[in-house]
C-alpha cells in the first residue's frame, strides 16, 4: 500500500481525537492541555458574558497550521476549523451509525461493487458565489484521497472519478477493487471548489471556501473569523459571527471563560471541571470521542519488534489506575484498537487487561526472563498537549518495573515531541500518541496505522495483511462488521502493534447563555442552531 509522504513527518498530527477529542451525547484529531485549574477561584454568581451578543467566541487549544488546505494536515484543530465552513457529500447519523444524504442525495454501486454513482443536490452555492457541481465533488474526492497529500493517509486506496453531468459522477478506487469504507469515508471528506484545488497557493492554502453555514473571513491574531452564510442550502445559521481563537494554555482558557471573555473552551483539563461546575454561569459538557490514546513501539528498533514483548508490556499496565486515579474518571476504559464511538467497535480480549503474572510469563517467552537482557525502554511523551500524559507515563514506568521491564519516561514540549513522533528509527523505544478521526469509519484509524509504511511503521504479518485486505474490499456492512470484530481486531491483539491506553474524553466549558451547541463524535462543532440569550 501507499506510504505517507515526507510532508506528514513535518506536521504535528493532532488527535480527536477525537488525537484527542467527540459528541455531546452523540469525534480527532483534539487534545487537552494540562494545567493546575484548581488554582483559579470561580467567577462570582451573576457574572455576565463580555463577548458580543452576535458572536460566539470559542477558545481552542491547538495552534493554527501554516496552511488551511484540508489536503495538508490531519490536525484536530484544523479539522474543527474547516468543519465550520465545509460540508461533506454524505452525513453520518452517529446514533444509528447509518449514512444519510447531504450534498449527495443518492448513491448506488454497480454490480461489481467497484464503482459508486453519486447524484448531487442542485442549487448549492459556494461561499464565493459559484455553483457547486459534480466537477467540484469529483475533484475533492480525488485530491483528498491522493497518496501525494497528507489527507491520503486516511484512505485505504486512492480514488478516481468521472463526471457524468453537472449533478452526477462516479467514484472508483484506483486499484479497481471494491472499497468497503467508501460510503462511510464520504461522510468525512470535505468538499472543496475544483477551481481552488487547481490553484491551491492562491486560494486553498489561505482560507476556506465551502458550502457550509459559515463563511471564513480572515485569520488575525491567532483567531479565525467566520460570518453567517445566508445563502447556505441547508438554511442560514442563527448566530451571525463565529470567532475561533487559539489559547494554548489550559489555565488561560479557563480564566477567559470564567471572566466571560469567551463563550466556549475546548480541551479543558479534568482538574478544571470542579471549578467550572461551581460557577452557575457555566455548563460542563463531557463525552467519549473517536480517539484512543496509544503507546507506539518503534518497531525498527530492537527489541520492540518482538510481539511477545509488546504483549508483555500491554498486560503490565494498570488501565483502571490510569482512568480512575490519574484521569479522575475523565477518560474511558480502553478495550479495543478503536474507540467505542467507531463504527463496528468491539471489545477485544487482551486489550486493556491488567495481568502482571501473564506479563511476566510473556516476558520470559520473549527471551527476557525477569527483564534480563532488556535495555532501558525510553518512552517519550508531550507535555501541555494531551492531558496528564507525564503523570500516567510515570505510572506506566512503575507498572513495567513491577514485572521486570526497565523503563523511563522522557517528557518533551509539544513541538519537540511532534518533530520526532513519526521518526521510524529514533533514539527512544516508544512514544505516546493519539488519533482523532473526524468520522466514525474504522479505516480512518486502521488503514492509517497498520499498513506498511504508515503512521507507526509497523510491518504487518502475512496473515494480518490478508485480513486487512479482505476487510478493505468488503462492501457488505454485516460481513465487514464480522471481519472487523472476529478477525481483524483479534489479529491486532495477537500482534499488539500499538498498545491502547484509554479512550479520550472531551471536556468543554460552555457559558449557559449559549444554546443549541452540539458536537460530533470527532468533537467538531455543530453550530447551525446556536443562539445566545
Amino acid at each position: 500500500m501507499r506510504k505517507i509522504m515526507t510532508l506528514l513527518g513535518t506536521l504535528i498530527l493532532i488527535f480527536s481525537l477525537a488525537a484527542c477529542s467527540g459528541g455531546g451525547n452523540a469525534p480527532a484529531g483534539g487534545a487537552a492541555a494540562g494545567g493546575a485549574a484548581t488554582s483559579t477561584p470561580p467567577a462570582a454568581a451573576g457574572s455576565v458574558s463580555k463577548t458580543p451578543a452576535d458572536t460566539l467566541v470559542i477558545a481552542g487549544s491547538e495552534i493554527w497550521q501554516a496552511t488551511f488546505s484540508p489536503l495538508n494536515h490531519t490536525s484536530t484543530s484544523m479539522l474543527h476549523a474547516e468543519a465550520i465552513a465545509l460540508d461533506h457529500l454524505l452525513k453520518m447519523n452517529e446514533a444509528t451509525q447509518t449514512v444519510e444524504p447531504w450534498l449527495a442525495t443518492e448513491w448506488s454501486y454497480d454490480e461489481a461493487k467497484t464503482t459508486l454513482t453519486v447524484k448531487l443536490r442542485e442549487g448549492v452555492k459556494f461561499h464565493d458565489g459559484t455553483d457547486f457541481t459534480a466537477e467540484d465533488a469529483a475533484a475533492s474526492c480525488v485530491a483528498y484521497s491522493a497518496a501525494a497529500n497528507v489527507s491520503g493517509s486516511w484512505w485505504p486506496d486512492e480514488l478516481t472519478c468521472a463526471v457524468i453531468d453537472d449533478y452526477s459522477f462516479t467514484i472508483t478506487p484506483k486499484s479497481g477493487k471494491p472499497m468497503g469504507a467508501l460510503v462511510n469515508m464520504l461522510t468525512a471528506t470535505p468538499v472543496m471548489s475544483a477551481d481552488d484545488l487547481a490553484n491551491p497557493t492562491q486560494t486553498l492554502d489561505r482560507g476556506y471556501n465551502g458550502t457550509g453555514p459559515y463563511k471564513f473571513v480572515k485569520l488575525e491574531n491567532e483567531t479565525a473569523y467566520y460570518d453567517a452564510f445566508p445563502e447556505c442550502w441547508s438554511g442560514a445559521p442563527q448566530m451571525p459571527h463565529i470567532a475561533y481563537q487559539y489559547v494554548g494554555d489550559s489555565q488561560t482558557r479557563l480564566n477567559t471563560l470564567l471572566a466571560g471573555e469567551v463563550d466556549v473552551i475546548e480541551r479543558a483539563d479534568s482538574d478544571a471541571v470542579a471549578v467550572m461546575e461551581s460557577d452557575p454561569n457555566i455548563n460542563v459538557v463531557t463525552f467519549i470521542t473517536t480517539e484512543n490514546k496509544h503507546l507506539i513501539p518503534k518497531f525498527q528498533k530492537e527489541p520492540m519488534n518482538n510481539a511477545l514483548l509488546r504483549r508483555a508490556i500491554a498486560y503490565a499496565i494498570d488501565y483502571d489506575g490510569i482512568v480512575n486515579s490519574i484521569m479522575g474518571g475523565y477518560a474511558g476504559k480502553v478495550d479495543s484498537f478503536v474507540s467505542s464511538r467507531i463504527w463496528g467497535h468491539a471489545a477485544v480480549p487482551g486489550v486493556g487487561e491488567y495481568n502482571p503474572d501473564l506479563a511476566r510469563q510473556l516476558l520470559a517467552e520473549a527471551g527476557y526472563p525477569n527483564g534480563e537482557g532488556l535495555p532501558e525502554i525510553e518512552i517519550t511523551t508531550s507535555v501541555g498537549f494531551y492531558p496528564k500524559t507525564k503523570e500516567y507515563y510515570e505510572y506506566i514506568v512503575a507498572n513495567l518495573a513491577e514485572v521486570g521491564i526497565p523503563a523511563k519516561c522522557t517528557p518533551m514540549d509539544a513541538s519537540a515531541w511532534g518533530d520526532i513522533l513519526y521518526d521510524p528509527q529514533p533514539a527512544f523505544y516508544a512514544t505516546d500518541c493519539g488519533w482523532q478521526p473526524s468520522g466514525i469509519e474504522p479505516e480512518l484509524k486502521l488503514s492509517s496505522w497498520y499498513y506498511h509504511g504508515r503512521i507507526s511503521h509497523y510491518e504487518p504479518t502475512a496473515e494480518l495483511l490478508d485480513v486487512m485486505k479482505r476487510f478493505a474490499q468488503e462492501t457488505d456492512d454485516a460481513a465487514r462488521r464480522s471481519i472487523l470484530q472476529n478477525e481483524y481486531l483479534p489479529a491486532l491483539a495477537a500482534e499488539m502493534p500499538d498498545i491502547p491506553l484509554l479512550q479520550s474524553m472531551a471536556i468543554y466549558g460552555v457559558r449557559n447563555n449559549v444554546k443549541g451547541l452540539d458536537f460530533t463524535a470527532g468533537a467538531d462543532f455543530i453550530l447551525a442552531n446556536v443562539t445566545k440569550d
